[in-house]
């Protein structure tokens, strides 16, 4: 059975969490609300496939025990979605050094940054298979908007199933 890890996975990666957990993967959600993880789960069909994981993830060293806990309980990452603000940032290499070369990462960021350079930056060192999902904006009656959570988490899905190194949901401002 796989086992998935996603970072933020209750807002706007919720339906990302769900659509796994109903393809019989274990879901091991990183979160800092237990009670959004909650509404979160049991808006799904396959509530017990999703195990939580209550944290802060700037806080690198609890982070580290925690998933090192769920992985002895649960079996190596065989798949991690990354959506993490700025100031989380640090935790990624606490977070890669828990992963396999076996394991793929897909790490969300937002339409102000540079692909390129963040992938330079933030790319393991290892041969963990790394893809890049961009958010982007929709244009609506000549105008710009935000994606909606439903927008993404279907990008986000698809962006997956490709498997491509790098995705763009939505369009970015040239």
């Amino acid at each position: 059975m796989k086992h998935i890890c996603i970072i933020g996975g209750t807002g706007m990666l919720g339906d990302v969490t769900k659509w796994y957990a109903e393809k019989d993967c274990i879901v091991s959600v990183v979160a800092r609300n237990k009670e959004k993880l909650n509404r979160m789960k049991f808006s799904c069909s396959k509530p017990d496939n999703i195990k939580e994981i209550i944290v802060d993830y700037c806080d690198s060293n609890t982070l580290q025990k925690l998933l090192k806990n769920n992985i002895h309980k649960y079996g190596r990452y065989t798949e991690l979605v990354i959506w993490l603000h700025e100031d989380g940032l640090a935790s990624l290499e606490t977070i890669y050094r828990l992963l396999d070369d076996q394991s793929s990462i897909w790490h969300i960021i937002g339409s102000q940054r540079d692909a390129q350079q963040f992938r330079t930056q933030y790319q393991p060192s290892t041969k963990i298979g790394y893809h890049l999902i961009q958010l982007g904006f929709q244009r609506e009656n000549n105008r710009k908007r935000w994606l909606t959570n439903n927008e993404i988490a279907n990008g986000v899905i698809h962006s997956i199933q490709t498997g491509r190194s790098y995705n763009l949901i939505g369009e970015l401002s040239t």
